[in-house]
Parts: structure tokens; sequence; C-alpha cells
């Protein structure tokens, strides 16, 4: 049912995720499509000498994941579409807002999933659930040593996560302003950002504006994946890295000095350990079944692309 182009990194992934569903795998390197097709032995494997074009008019094919270069996604999008194949597209869809406009138009009932991985996380899942009282602000850190991106920078590669679970977590915001620091010290893609961004007052019971700040980077010596999201009730900790994924904190009390004079206490939920993946491949197939847009759509795609570029 689902041809995945693309065997390299994050690709493996979605192999390994797909299972059975997995019909067919294109790349470039033949060597890489025959891995997958020993892995896989009931699929089958295309190489680069193939013409994408003869194996996408395959009516066993269905679905396409695409899991190449960012910088290649539009194209082969657009190719899939015009071939009325439902799509995964890994995050980012595009790298600019022209070429995701025009896969909007071209989509008509197509079913696209942009593969924003952590809105499937079972952690991030779990903070959706928490009434923090009135939302204040969002901060991140996600910074490591590489894997640097020759296609995109590391705005589009790391914090790009943080926008996807911002949008999830509060899809009615609107953005109102943006600050955002760049700076490249090894590659020409700039491989350390700072981003500040200031939303509209639209979320509910909230009297002042949404904020978040995001710091994402290439060029650490550690690696860090820590949220903290923070309301007038409580602040949930998010931390990837640690054994203890979600930390819920009661906000206190706030005295007639205005300040916070009694802290409360500190939950620790279990969370699942099902992985974001299989999560949205669950979610992938019941979209295609019931032919309804999945939660990481093209809007949403381009609304949080809106935000950076």
């Amino acid at each position: 049912m689902i041809l995945l182009i693309g065997y390299g990194f994050w690709g493996k992934n979605l192999a390994r995720n797909f299972g059975h569903s997995l019909t067919a795998v294109y790349d470039l390197d033949y060597r890489k499509a025959e891995e997958c097709k020993r892995l896989y032995p009931w699929i089958r494997a295309y190489e680069g000498g193939d013409d994408l074009d003869s194996i996408l008019k395959n009516s066993d094919i269905k679905a396409v994941a695409i899991a190449t270069r960012a910088d290649t996604h539009f194209e082969i999008a657009k190719l899939c579409l015009s071939y009325n194949k439902d799509l995964w597209i890994e995050k980012p869809v595009t790298t600019n807002l022209k070429d995701i406009n025009e896969l909007i138009k071209l989509q008509k009932q197509n079913v696209v999933f942009v593969d924003h991985t952590f809105c499937y996380h079972p952690a991030v899942l779990g903070m959706k659930e928490v009434d923090i009282g009135k939302p204040l602000y969002y901060d991140s850190t996600r910074i490591s040593l590489g894997q640097f991106q020759t296609d995109v920078d590391v705005v589009l590669d790391l914090a790009i996560h943080d926008l996807s679970i911002i949008d999830f977590l509060y899809p009615e915001l609107e953005l109102d302003e943006r600050h955002i620091i760049k700076h490249n010290h090894i590659t020409t893609k700039s491989n350390q950002a700072i981003i500040d961004l200031k939303f509209k007052n639209k979320l509910p019971g909230s009297h002042r504006a949404f904020t978040a700040h995001i710091h994402a980077n290439w060029v650490s010596p550690v690696k860090k994946r820590r949220i903290l999201l923070t309301g007038s009730e409580k602040s949930v900790i998010y931390d990837d890295i640690d054994i203890d994924k979600l930390k819920i904190y009661d906000t206190g009390n706030i005295g007639t000095d205005y300040n916070i004079n009694q802290l409360g206490d500190i939950n620790i939920p279990k969370i699942n350990t099902t992985e974001a993946l299989r999560n949205g491949y669950l979610h992938f197939s019941d979209c295609i079944r019931t032919r309804v847009q999945p939660r990481t759509n093209l809007q949403r795609a381009r609304k949080i692309l809106s935000w950076v570029l």
C-alpha cells in the first residue's frame, strides 16, 4: 500500500513502523534499497535507475511516504499528487511558503500527513491534558552537537518541533511579533538560533499575550531537549532526556506582596512508552480509512512555517 521514497536515517524508522503496509521502497542509492529489501522481503525495491513516474502508475501503491532531503519534498510531492496518491511527508514539508501553498492547491481530496512527530509523542499528548490555568509562556532548549544538515538550517530542523508542539497545544494562536537571531559557526546553514515569539491574546481565560522562547543549536557540547510550559495554576516540564519525561508543578500561592510564598506539589505522571512514530502511523492509517485530514496537515504546517519564514 505504501511506497517509501528515501531509505536514509529517518526512512529506516518509517519502514520499521509501517511494517506490512510497506509495499515498496525507492532510493537513488541501490544499496539502500536492497538493504531495505533484505529486512522487509515482502517489498519491492527500486533504485535511482528506475523511473519514478512508472512506479507511481502502479495502482497497488495507494500512499507515498517522502523521507528525502527537505529541498526535494516539493517536486516529489507534486508528482505524487498528480497520480492521486495520499502522502506522508517528513518535516519540514517544504523550505518556503510558496511551495507549500502550491501543494495545498494541488491536494484536492488527498490525505496529506506532515510528520511533526512530537504531536504524537505520549509526553506531549500528556501536556495537552494538563489544565495549567491561564497560559503564560513556553520556553524550550533543543541543543546538541550535530547532526549538521545541508538542506535546512537549525530552525527548520530542530526548532520546528517546538513550533508544531505550540500549535498542537494552542491551535487558535495568531502570531503578533517575532524576533529571530541566527548564526553560522561551521556550515553555510545557520546552526544556532534564538527565537522569540509573541502571540495575540486569543487564548481562553487569558488576559495577556502568550509568548514562546526557543533556543535551537547544533554546536552544543551537551544534548538537551527540555520544554517548560507555564500557566497561572501549573507548570509542566517535559525533559526528553530524563527518565521521568513529564513533571507537573503547582504554581503556588501569590501573596499580598506579589511574591509566590508557598510552592505547591509536584506530580510525575506515568507516560506510556508507545513510540511517537507508531502513534503517527496509526493516525495516518485511520485518516486514509475515514478520508479526513490528519492532525498535522498542510494547513497547520503552513501556519507554523509562516511564524519563522
